[in-house]
């Protein structure tokens, strides 16, 4: 039986039934899928993000709010003033606003879509802007260069005359059109980089924002691979851009199979929810990324971190796996992980990021496990297809 469960009976207040085993597990089926239907609802409140049509804060609302309605039968929240009733106001099962529900739920759903793909959009207006710009500066750079270089060639021609008036003439006309072009670049240089400042800020806020936007792993409930791909390209362009150190952390548990053969697979669920909780505690920064790469592996993406702090910041990680202790039924699990660390060059795309630090987990497999190696640069390195 779920929770709420005996509110449920009294609310729908439903005639005496034989104790047959047919009806009793009729019932436990409907705690069971209205338990589910809560949980679902509840999740997805708690993890919404402010978005123009609703606030994280009352999408939460909203979402506890039809959990309790779900559960209880008390009002559904129609309106921005849903209160919460008494126990005599509560509906019968059959009473209860399903179809409102999934149309909240829909609706809610589709403006997050929009929200994220008007990000998007605006990202790539951005990349846009600054491409035509850099373009535009070289063009006006070359125009300038080429100014330049005729004031300097008929300053060489002014020399070969041996007109001393000649050459008093074109040298100061020469060192003025250089002083004046000097001042000019120097200027919209500087405007270029401060437009360049302000427009890397927001794509920054952008790209926190599309992270906390990104799908959740759904048995872990940390970002999961296809978010992972896309934040990864995006935090090295944002490095390229901005000047800086982006480090990605690829972990993997050691021997998990055994795990999942000594135990079975729900103990190994268990273990893959308390590796990535206590990931979250280990890196609770809002710019720290993390995602589950896929199976018994969890992908790390750090920003603003010293290079010399890498190591120690593996050794973090390795500790925090070290201290979990699992339960599950009358067995505690205890375990370690391997990790490889890289950290991104200007030279890197996010497959040769990916390439170098899959290669130092391979090693830190390879050595021994319960360990850390730090990737090295590698030519061409690309992932096996």
């Amino acid at each position: 039986m779920g929770l709420f469960s005996r509110n449920r009976h009294a609310a729908a207040d439903p005639p005496p039934v034989p104790d047959t085993a047919p009806a009793a597990t009729t019932a436990a089926a409907t705690d069971q899928a209205l338990d589910t239907l809560a949980a679902v609802v509840r999740a997805y409140g708690n993890h919404g993000f402010d978005i123009e049509a609703m606030a994280a804060a009352e999408l939460a609302r909203r979402c506890e709010a039809w959990t309790r309605h779900i559960l209880t039968g008390t009002p559904a929240p129609l309106n921005d003033d849903a209160q919460e009733a008494d126990a005599e106001q509560a509906a019968p099962l059959e009473q209860r606003r399903w179809a409102d529900l999934q149309q909240f739920l829909r609706r809610h759903r589709r403006d997050e879509q929009a929200a994220v793909q008007s990000s998007a959009e605006g990202m790539r207006g951005l990349i846009g802007e600054l491409t035509n710009g850099l373009r535009s500066a070289i063009t006006d750079d070359s125009s300038k260069d080429e100014l330049v270089a005729r004031e300097l060639a008929a300053l060489g021609s002014a020399v070969e005359g041996n007109s001393l008036a000649q050459i008093r003439t074109q040298l100061a006309q020469t060192v003025d059109i250089v002083s004046r072009v000097i001042r000019e670049r120097h200027a919209r240089y500087e405007a270029q980089l401060q437009t360049m400042s302000e427009r890397v800020h927001s794509l920054r806020n952008d790209l926190l924002s599309i992270r906390e936007k990104a799908s959740l792993d759904a048995l872990t409930r940390v970002h999961n691979r296809g978010a992972f791909d896309e934040v990864l390209a995006r935090q090295i362009d944002y490095s390229f851009l901005a000047g800086q150190t982006t480090v990605l952390l690829m972990l993997d548990l050691d021997h998990f199979k055994q795990i999942n053969d000594s135990y079975g697979h729900p103990a190994g669920d268990e273990v893959l929810r308390a590796t990535a909780n206590a990931i979250v505690r280990a890196f609770p920064r809002r710019s720290d990324f993390i995602a589950r790469y896929g199976g018994e592996e969890f992908a790390l993406i750090l920003v603003d971190v010293e290079p010399g702090d890498t190591a120690a910041l593996g050794e973090r990680l390795l500790h925090a796996v070290r201290e979990m202790v699992v339960h599950h039924q009358d067995v505690e699990i205890t375990l370690t992980c391997s990790i490889g660390i890289a950290v991104c060059t200007r030279q890197d795309t996010a497959e040769s990021l990916l390439c170098r630090a899959d290669r130092a987990l391979y090693r830190a497999k390879q050595n021994g496990r319960d360990r850390v190696e730090l990737g090295t640069a590698e030519p061409d390195c690309q992932l096996p297809s």
